[in-house]
């Protein structure tokens, strides 16, 4: 039986305004904030794979 990874909660800061255009959008998409920013650290992990494996 595959266990989901665990989550860690992560605090960082976001200006203001980029924080209520996430808000904005989580409410119209109904996608939690959460899943957002996981996709985006993901994405950004990703594209710089190569530089953590040096």
């Amino acid at each position: 039986m595959n266990e989901a990874p665990r989550l860690t909660s992560v605090v960082f800061r976001l200006q203001r305004e980029r924080l209520e255009n996430l808000k904005e959008l989580s409410k119209n998409t109904r996608i939690r904030q959460s899943e957002y920013l996981r996709e985006a650290i993901s994405d950004l992990l990703d594209k710089y794979e190569e530089r953590l494996m040096d």
